[in-house]
């Protein structure tokens, strides 16, 4: 913990020369974005990089190197950004870089809205004689354009296949020992429109100030075997560490992934699998993520494309609301997914958002691409320094603070103390955010008239469908184990008579015992 905290506290503000942005000339949207996300970042404008790319999200590997990779790295060098030498012609192979990188200064490539996202799958047929049989061997050379980049200053390298990253399981570069140019991290702003991007960069700025404020849910597969029993446990483990900070988290273990009437609100943090399109209550038309969200669900075709609302996971995540994601543009098998265990332990230790993601990612020049502000670091501030910023604005979302130390307490074992700061600060902001915690502390501890009262004052003032299903379902559950089912049905018809026509209203049906 002491090692995580002190390698991340050098890396919050990169130093000068550490960002360089690579945006499309071709796309007037794109030099914009470009622009905005400069100012936003204190990023000096010589630093932004105009390359005249394809604006279709899919590049061939003639036109990566010819348009990107290659007018990229003079732009780098002129700059004086890197140093290089060329390489002797001689030992130059099919789709190398002629130079070498003695030194540079950058440590993140940013990416804006309108450079391609993946290279297409350009590979060539090998003809080997093995004994006395001949074997055609494919190697694929597909990538993310993103992935790709992060080898930009690593020297030769082998295009076919994966790559093994060198900040994987890390704790910061200084525990790089290779070759200059090693460890670079690569990002896309990028979603279905400006729009999004725009929302990306502002909210994410927002986050770091006043921390991620929401709920965090985890939806697995409850495997407990089998070679895809690790995805199941990464995003258990994932779970533990968002509650170890405090956050009022839900795993889900059933095989399938949330219907679209379960009572998800507030969402601050997602990380499911497994379906190929977004589905269940992400397709609700009022369904937003808090500012600032981290949001991913595991596919292999999880990004495809990001100029979607729709189809995949990553553009529709981004267009509602997500501000850090990432996803596959194609098959990368699950073991060269990002680590989501790996990624919450590194963010939630004051990491920006692209050094967890790369610390957690075993494979470059392979197939995912990390959607999000690189920069972005939603626990640069402590909770007590969050709560003090959103107590000096004066904003109700303080409340999610509050939730967080009275969760900490909990988990401390200061019961007692968790129960009257809750009860305090109930008392002192009317919070139904608090107020359904403390309902929940009181249930803990068999004080069901207390509990009840609580509850039914929360779903009598929900302002949300999600509010009162979710909390009703909850005490309802707890009637009828009681042995109060007149009082519990009740309590649902009020509730169905209420919020009449919400598909939200079938989660009620799980509040039986």
């Amino acid at each position: 913990m002491a090692l995580d905290l002190a390698c991340a506290a050098a890396a919050t503000n990169p130093p000068n020369n550490a960002v360089v942005i690579v945006a499309n000339a071709a796309m007037p949207q794109s030099r914009e974005l470009a622009r905005y996300y400069a100012d936003a970042r204190g990023i000096p404008a010589v630093d932004i990089c105009l390359l005249a790319l394809p604006e279709d999200e899919s590049m061939s590997r003639k036109d990566y190197e010819e348009r990107l990779r290659d007018p990229l790295l003079e732009f780098l060098r002129k700059r004086k950004l890197v140093d290089q030498v060329r390489r002797n012609p001689d030992s130059i192979q099919r789709n190398e870089t002629a130079w070498t990188t003695l030194s540079s200064s950058v440590q993140y490539l940013v990416l804006i809205h309108g450079v391609p996202l993946r290279i297409q799958d350009t590979r060539w047929t090998l003809t080997r004689v093995i004994g006395d049989q001949l074997k055609r061997i494919n190697e694929k050379n597909a990538a993310a354009v993103d992935s790709e980049l992060a080898m930009l200053l690593a020297g030769p390298y082998a295009i076919g296949g994966q790559i093994a990253n060198p900040l994987f399981n890390r704790h910061g570069r200084d525990e790089l020992k290779s070759a200059p140019g090693a460890g670079l991290i690569v990002a896309r702003l990028d979603g279905p429109g400006a729009g999004h991007v725009r929302q990306m960069i502002d909210e994410s700025l927002k986050a770091e100030k006043y921390g991620l404020l929401g709920r965090a849910y985890f939806d697995g597969r409850g495997i407990s075997e089998g070679p895809y029993y690790v995805g199941d446990y990464w995003i258990r483990e994932a779970y533990e560490r968002f509650k170890r900070e405090g956050f009022e988290c839900t795993l889900d273990g059933a095989p399938a992934t949330w219907g679209r009437s379960y009572p998800m609100e507030d969402v601050a943090v997602y990380i499911g699998w497994y379906q190929a399109s977004v589905d269940g209550p992400f397709l609700r038309p009022d369904f937003r993520f808090r500012p600032g969200a981290v949001a991913c669900h595991i596919h292999s075709g999880s990004a495809v494309s990001l100029r979607t609302t729709t189809d995949y996971w990553t553009g529709p995540l981004v267009a509602r609301g997500a501000a850090a994601t990432w996803g596959a543009v194609s098959e990368p098998f699950l073991s060269f997914m990002p680590h989501v265990d790996i990624f919450a332990a590194r963010l939630c230790s004051a990491r920006p958002f692209g050094d967890s993601v790369y610390m957690s990612l075993p494979a470059l020049s392979w197939q995912v691409t990390v959607v999000g502000d690189p920069l972005f670091n939603p626990f640069r501030h402590t909770l007590e320094e969050q709560i003090r910023h959103l107590e000096q604005d004066g904003l109700p979302d303080v409340e999610w603070a509050y939730l967080r130390e009275v969760n900490k307490m909990v988990r401390e074992g200061r019961f007692n103390t968790a129960l009257n700061y809750c009860r305090e600060k109930v008392n002192a902001t009317g919070s139904l955010v608090l107020r359904e915690r403390l309902a929940d502390l009181y249930a803990r501890n068999d004080l069901y008239d207390d509990a009840g009262w609580q509850y039914e004052q929360v779903i009598e003032e929900a302002r949300t469908v999600e509010t009162a299903v979710r909390v009703g379902a909850r005490w309802m559950l707890i009637l009828r184990l009681l042995g109060d089912k007149e009082r519990a049905d009740k309590l649902e018809a009020i509730i169905r008579e209420k919020w009449k026509g919400s598909e939200v209203l079938s989660w009620l049906a799980t509040a039986q015992p």
